[in-house]
C-alpha cells in the first residue's frame, strides 16, 4: 500500500522557494496569513476574480519574498466540513492537472475539524493504488505535499493528524477492495493480517478449516465449499498497556468475501467485476486496525474477519441445503448469493463470546440497499440507542450519511422455514430484504450493544471524481475511524489528572 506519512506543519515563514501553493482563505474578508506577499497576492486574485468558493480556474504565478509561486486560492467561507473536504480534493486535482509534482497547503487559523476535513480531501484526492500484482492506478499524482500554517502548533496540527489517521483507515480499505480477486485471495488476506499484527504488536489468531470444523462454523465452511481457497476466521487484538481490570473490548466484525460469484445462484455478468469489493466490510475493519496501530487507543479493540471466496465449484452449497451454525441454530439455504449473512452469523456468535462492550459489523450485505438509498447513505441497524448516537455523532465529521433503519420483530416472520430454524433469504424476495437480512443477523448477536452497517450500495463509485476515482470507495471506513477517534477522546477525558 502507498499510504501517506504523518504530515509535518511548517510555519509560513519557512515556505520553500518557488514551490506551488494552495492557500485556504476566507474569500470576501481580509487575508490573515501575516505574510505580506501572500496576503497581497490573495487580495489581487480576489479582485481579478481568480479566487472563488472553490479552487479557482487555475494556478496564478505571483511574486513572493523568494522567487515566484504558482498559487491557487481555495475559499473557506462558512463551508461545513463536508464541503471543505470536497474543495480540498478539487484543489489537489487542479494542481495535478497543471502538472505540479509538489505543493504546500497553506492554512490560516482553523479549528481542528476543518483542518481534518482538508487533510482528508487532500490525501484522498492524491492517493494512487499500487497493487501487489500487475494492476496499477496510472493517473499522475503530486509526489510531495506538505502543510504550512499561521499557528503550526495549534488546533490545525491536531486536525491534520486526525485527518491523517482517518485517511490511513480509508485508503487502506480502498486499496484492499481495489485489489483484483486473483491477487487478494483468502490466504493472502491472512498474510496481510499477519504483517499488520507483527508490525503493530497485535495479538493474532487464525482459524483455518480444521479449527472451523471443530468450532462448528458451518456458515464459513459451507460458503467456501465451492472455492479452492479454504475459509478463515481471523481474530486480531489490540490490548493497551496499563488497563486495570477486565476491560471489555470493542469488537469489529468484517464480512470479507474476497470474490462473490453468487455461487450456484449465479450473479448476472453485468457488474460482476464489482464483486472483488464484496470484502468491503473486512477492508473497513482492516483499515480501522491500521489506524489503531498508530493511534494506540486507551481501550481494547478486537477485529474479527470472516474470510471466504464464494464460487460455484463441484462441492458448492445448493439451495435447499440445511446446515447447523456454530450457535446451534439450523439454517435452510434458499439463495447461495445470500452468503454474507451465513459467514457473519458464525462471526457474530464468536464475537458474542468475547464479552464485548459493543459489536459493530460492516458488510456489503444486500443489493436491495440500492433501492432504499441509491449510491448515498449507509443503512444502519442498532439494538442500542446510545451506541447509535455515538456513530451518528462521528458521522457529523465523517459525512458518510449513516441512517438508522428499523429492526422490527415482525421481520423475523419472513425467515421461517419448514425444515430449519431459519431460512437465509426472505419469503418476500428482494422486497424488504435489507431489514430482513439484519433480522437474520440479530439471531446470532447476543445481548450486548450491536450496530450493523450495510455497505452494499456505497461500496463502489461509478464515476471518477476529485475525491476518489471510479471503483471501490472504502465505504464505512471513515465513520468507523472517526468513532474510534471519538472514543479515544472520551477515554482521555476520563483519565485522572495526575496534578489534581
Amino acid at each position: 500500500m502507498n499510504l501517506p506519512g504523518l504530515p509535518s506543519v511548517r510555519p509560513l515563514s519557512g515556505l520553500p522557494s518557488a514551490r506551488p501553493v494552495l492557500a485556504f482563505a476566507s474569500v470576501g474578508q481580509d487575508a490573515a496569513f501575516g505574510l505580506a506577499w501572500l496576503d497581497e497576492a490573495v487580495r489581487r486574485l480576489r479582485a481579478a476574480g481568480l479566487a472563488s468558493a472553490g479552487a479557482g480556474p487555475g494556478p496564478a504565478t505571483v511574486a513572493g519574498d523568494d522567487g515566484e509561486y504558482p498559487l491557487v486560492v481555495v475559499g473557506l467561507g462558512d463551508a461545513d466540513v463536508q464541503i471543505l473536504r470536497q474543495r480540498a480534493a478539487e484543489a489537489v486535482a487542479l494542481m495535478r492537472a497543471h502538472g505540479h509534482a509538489a505543493c504546500t497547503i497553506v492554512l490560516p487559523a482553523l479549528d481542528g475539524s476543518a483542518a481534518q476535513a482538508i487533510a482528508e480531501g487532500v490525501f484522498s484526492a492524491n492517493h494512487r493504488f499500487r497493487s501487489a500484482g500487475p494492476a496499477r492506478d496510472v493517473r499522475p499524482h503530486i509526489e510531495d505535499i506538505d502543510f504550512a500554517a499561521t499557528d503550526p502548533d495549534g488546533p490545525v496540527a491536531d486536525g491534520l493528524r486526525a485527518g491523517w489517521l482517518t485517511s490511513l483507515a480509508a485508503l487502506s480499505a480502498r486499496d484492499l477492495a481495489t485489489e483484483p480477486a486473483n491477487i487478494l485471495t483468502p490466504p493472502v488476506f491472512v498474510e496481510l493480517c499477519r504483517v499488520l499484527a507483527e508490525k503493530a504488536g497485535f495479538g493474532l489468531t487464525v482459524m483455518g478449516r480444521k479449527e472451523l470444523e471443530a468450532a462448528g462454523m458451518a456458515g464459513l465452511m459451507t460458503v467456501a465449499a465451492g472455492s479452492r481457497h479454504e475459509p478463515f476466521l481471523i481474530r486480531m487484538d489490540w490490548q493497551p498497556a496499563g488497563i486495570v481490570g477486565a476491560a471489555k473490548p470493542l469488537v469489529l466484525v468484517g464480512k470479507t468475501v474476497t470474490f462473490d460469484s453468487g455461487g450456484i445462484s449465479l450473479k448476472k455478468a453485468e457488474d460482476m467485476d464489482h464483486m472483488k469489493a464484496d470484502m468491503g466490510g473486512g477492508a473497513a475493519v482492516f483499515g480501522a486496525m491500521a489506524m489503531i496501530a498508530e493511534l494506540q487507543p486507551r481501550f481494547p479493540v478486537t477485529a474479527v474477519f470472516a474470510v471466504v471466496e464464494n464460487m460455484p465449484g463441484p462441492d458448492a452449497m445448493r439451495p435447499s441445503d440445511v446446515i447447523r451454525m456454530a450457535s446451534g441454530a439450523t439454517v435452510e439455504i434458499i439463495n447461495t448469493d445470500a452468503e454474507g449473512r451465513l459467514i457473519l452469523a458464525d462471526a457474530l456468535h464468536y464475537a458474542a463470546g468475547l464479552q464485548p462492550a459493543a459489536v459493530i459489523d460492516l458488510a456489503t450485505l444486500t443489493g436491495a440497499s440500492l433501492g432504499i438509498f441509491g449510491p448515498l447513505g449507509i443503512g444502519t441497524f442498532a439494538n442500542d440507542d446510545r451506541w447509535f448516537g455515538r456513530l451518528e455523532q462521528a458521522d457529523r465529521q465523517a459525512g458518510e450519511k449513516v441512517w438508522r433503519l428499523p429492526l422490527w420483530p415482525e421481520y423475523r416472520a419472513f425467515l421461517k422455514s419448514p425444515v430449519a430454524d431459519l431460512r437465509n433469504f426472505s419469503t418476500t424476495g428482494q422486497n424488504g430484504s435489507t431489514p430482513v437480512a439484519a433480522a437474520f443477523l440479530s439471531h446470532f448477536v447476543g445481548e450486548h450493544p450491536w450496530l450493523h452497517l450495510d455497505l452494499y450500495n456505497t461500496c463502489w463509485n461509478r464515476q471518477d471524481g476529485a475525491l476518489m476515482p471510479q471503483g471501490p470507495t472504502g465505504s464505512g471506513s471513515r465513520v468507523l475511524a472517526q468513532l474510534i477517534l471519538d472514543l479515544e477522546a472520551e477515554a482521555v477525558s476520563q483519565q485522572p489528572n495526575p496534578e489534581s
